[in-house]
């Protein structure tokens, strides 16, 4: 009897998770025109506001943001086109992209063994901290930084079937060898959830820098053309404090700072320590940013 090529085992799932991925139902219909509103050079505040007026989710998440005490304007607001102009057009597509995000990442992935709301536990809370990462580094853009933490593990969501066949397997392999769970990703399925991720938002139709920091997250220095964005989700995701989970780590490990990152983010080692202790005490400044999931 021939034993089957492991070789060709490995491409064939390799093209199940192809395929998978170009399967994924598109964004819903009222997400794609609020993305493609605020795409547009024209758009104003109150044409952004009458789209978002016709989901009744998003219009009570983007109120409730935009009088959030974080904020600190004494005055509340409580039509949407005052919310929007307070929030600005960039908060309001983090926003967006999180109300969509939260079913998702709120599912129980019985492969990783994370329980129900364990991931988007977790990635609002890298979505929080690159966000004010970005703001101590003066990156010009902490909202995009928000969205790549809240999105960094969604490839996750697709590898899960993979990874519940191959779980004892790939323990093994993790604390035998000393590997992380991106690279016994890699080595057992040829591609890791970090770059699923990266094709699951190109499918969307992500802006390309985005899409990079996602892919590259766990290995910045790859995203040549995007490398201060992934190396700020890398370094959000590594200072963040162990999450009490029942995963005991495993699929939210790989919380290792890449060689590069801080010389991209020009940031000193000897820095570190006071720069995760003020990171820790802005978190809860985010806590109102965090729709229902």
């Amino acid at each position: 009897m021939t034993l089957p090529d492991k070789n060709a085992a490995n491409s064939r799932r390799l093209n199940e998770i192809l395929r998978s991925i170009t399967r994924l139902r598109p964004l819903p219909t009222s997400t794609n025109r609020i993305l493609r509103a605020l795409d547009e050079p024209n758009t104003t505040a109150g044409f952004l506001a009458d789209l978002i007026a016709l989901d009744q989710a998003l219009t009570a998440y983007t109120l409730r943001v935009a009088n959030s005490a974080a904020l600190g304007y004494a005055v509340s607001c409580a039509s949407i086109k005052d919310a929007v102009m307070r929030l600005g057009f960039r908060q309001v597509r983090s926003l967006v992209i999180s109300t969509v995000a939260s079913g998702p990442l709120s599912s129980r992935l019985s492969g990783y063994r994370l329980g129900d709301k364990e991931l988007w536990n977790h990635s609002v809370s890298v979505a929080s901290a690159a966000h004010w990462l970005a703001g101590s580094i003066r990156y010009p853009d902490p909202e995009k930084a928000y969205v790549a933490g809240l999105l960094h593990d969604i490839g996750k969501l697709v590898l899960d079937q993979y990874v519940f066949a191959d779980y004892n397997e790939m323990v093994n392999i993790m604390q035998t060898n000393q590997l992380t769970l991106w690279q016994v990703e890699q080595q057992l399925f040829g591609v890791d959830h970090a770059a699923v991720g990266g094709l699951i938002t190109s499918h969307w139709q992500f802006p390309e820098e985005l899409v990079d920091a996602i892919r590259y997250h766990h290995a910045p220095s790859l995203s040549q053309p995007y490398k201060r964005l992934a190396a700020i989700v890398n370094l959000a995701n590594a200072l963040l404090p162990a999450e009490n989970s029942s995963s005991q780590n495993f699929a939210l490990e790989g919380r290792i700072i890449h060689p590069d990152t801080l010389q991209i983010l020009n940031i000193q080692e000897h820095l570190l320590e006071s720069l995760q202790n003020r990171l820790i005490d802005a978190m809860f400044v985010y806590d109102a940013r965090k729709p229902a999931a």
